[in-house]
């Protein structure tokens, strides 16, 4: 890759993996992964995690595009307090970005950001969940699936999200949010207890 091959590349792409450098310019990955730890030192690019760049200053960088990457073969997408906070049903901005995935919890601290990766299963996967229309996609929960998967934890061992901020509901739509509730939640006991949440939540 030339030096206008490089610059090219990065103009197209704010977020990237080093195999994908590699790809596009010819290289080997470990040439690639030089190259880039010295744009890194010269702060062209931060290293996210292992094999993971972005460029914080392309016009079309957001942390969140990022997610796919980080989720790497798993089911996953942008949900809980950060889709809600997305949607515009919780003012306060949370100080992490929270996914929920198929694989194991985890956090990553990262120098784009702090992502908490919280695990649910497959089965709540099918529905709600769109695919974002920016210049760096990730797919994002809506708001009624967010609060359900926000509600579904909180009923688990651990007792996550027991204790919300204020929700503003307004444009929330219910009914969508007990279609999904009887979709994807197949124990009765926790979709009684969810409906029992979400009664609390609305007549405090």
């Amino acid at each position: 890759m030339t030096a206008m091959d490089s610059q090219a590349f990065l103009l197209r792409n704010p977020l990237f993996t080093t195999r994908q450098f590699a790809q596009a310019s010819g290289r080997r990955p470990d040439s690639a992964s030089r190259t880039l730890s010295r744009l890194a030192r010269d702060r062209t690019v931060v290293q996210i995690t292992r094999g993971i760049w972005a460029q914080p200053s392309h016009p079309s960088f957001q942390p969140l595009g990022a997610v796919p990457y980080l989720l790497h073969n798993e089911q996953g997408y942008v949900s809980f307090l950060t889709a809600l906070h997305l949607h515009g049903l919780l003012s306060q901005i949370p100080n992490t970005f929270q996914v929920a995935t198929t694989g194991h919890g985890r956090t990553l601290d990262s120098p784009i950001g702090r992502f908490e990766f919280l695990q649910i299963k497959p089965s709540m996967m099918v529905s709600g969940i769109e695919l974002t229309t920016q210049p760096a996609p990730y797919p994002l929960a809506s708001a009624e699936k967010a609060l359900l998967d926000t509600f579904y934890l909180a009923t688990r061992r651990g007792r996550r999200f027991s204790r919300l901020p204020e929700l503003e509901l307004d444009e929330f739509d219910a009914r969508e949010f007990f279609r999904l509730l009887e979709e994807q939640v197949i124990d009765a006991r926790i979709r009684s207890a969810i409906r029992r949440r979400y009664e609390r939540l609305t007549t405090d």
